[in-house]
């Protein structure tokens, strides 16, 4: 074991009590993002999934790009602006809540978006906003809300398979460690919250029903749930979002990056300088597998699943209870 491995949980709550320190510091400060942002601004941006999709290697593309601001999963920044927005319990301890619709914006809401979201173009000069938190999938609505109906999104799909053992893995071996919170899973946050926020929403967002939730025991299985519930909420703001929402699979970035990083730079407002575009594919590696035991759900649920992946051009299935 590497000598300062032991130290590794204890500067990670640190870091956490730091973040939330400034982003509330943050949430008190004036921002021109307030008065309304210039017309001269592409609108701001934001990448979501499934968890285990392609979110991280997606915006690591953009990071390095120098019209580009980009916020990487600011869980801290969205405790701030609300704190039952902390779906894992990360850095509050409060009930959450996984779904947010349009209606559900206030004003203190919308000034700390403002503030702490927005605001991080002035404070870092760039003119393209894109923020990568892969459950904002649940809160469409509210960003809708919180953007006058402008913003744009990228939705990055993987085989639904390679996920769910993805989410088995983490959620299994908890790489991730905090002092003082053995209470944390990596994946299900403190005491499963996010599980059971998904168990406890998702049936009256018309994602199956209690009964069919309630088999699923399997981190692998919760894991697909996830997938599933993810691509439904796309499919019920396709039409709303029309052109503003664009949609990539995972193989289509890693099989020809160059291609889909240019659609992905155009769609957001940003320039495709040839260094960047150097660097952003030389990131990409092969379409990576996981091994592991065949995924078993509900009878309707599997259907929904196959049809998913047959749709997006995946070859796993999952088989029936």
């Amino acid at each position: 074991m590497p000598l300062l491995d032991p130290l590794k949980p204890l500067a990670r709550t640190a870091k956490l009590r730091l973040l939330k320190r400034k982003a509330d510091r943050l949430a008190r400060i004036t921002v021109a993002a307030e008065r309304g942002e210039s017309p001269d601004l592409p609108p701001p941006v934001f990448i979501f999934a499934c968890g285990r999709s392609g979110t991280t290697i997606l915006g690591k593309l953009f990071a390095p790009h120098p019209e580009v601001c980009y916020l990487r999963e600011p869980y801290h920044l969205w405790a701030a602006i609300d704190p039952t927005l902390d779906v894992t319990n990360l850095h509050v301890y409060t009930p959450p809540k996984l779904w947010w619709d349009v209606n559900d914006t206030t004003d203190t809401i919308r000034t700390r978006f403002a503030r702490l979201i927005l605001g991080e173009r002035e404070r870092t000069g760039r003119r393209v906003l894109i923020e990568k938190t892969p459950h904002n999938i649940y809160r469409i609505g509210l960003l809708e809300a919180l953007t006058d109906g402008n913003a744009r999104f990228i939705h990055i799909i993987r085989d639904g398979v390679d996920v769910a053992r993805s989410i088995d893995r983490l959620a299994s071996n908890q790489p991730y460690k905090m002092a003082g919170r053995s209470d944390y899973n990596q994946w299900w946050g403190s005491n499963g919250l996010k599980w059971q926020r998904l168990q406890a929403e998702g049936p009256g967002r018309g994602h199956f029903t209690e009964d069919e939730v309630a088999q699923l025991t399997g981190n692998d299985q919760k894991g697909a749930y996830e997938w599933l519930t993810s691509l439904g909420e796309t499919d019920r703001w396709r039409s709303t979002l029309g052109d503003r929402l664009l949609e990539i699979t995972y193989r289509q970035l890693t099989a020809s990056p160059r291609e889909t990083i240019t659609a992905l730079a155009a769609h957001v407002g940003a320039s495709t300088p040839n260094a960047w575009l150097d660097e952003a594919s030389a990131m990409l590696s092969p379409e990576r597998k996981n091994k592991g035991s065949e995924l078993k759900l509900p009878a309707r649920m599997a259907e929904q699943f196959n049809r998913y992946q047959e749709h997006f051009g995946y070859e796993n299935r999952a088989c029936a209870l």
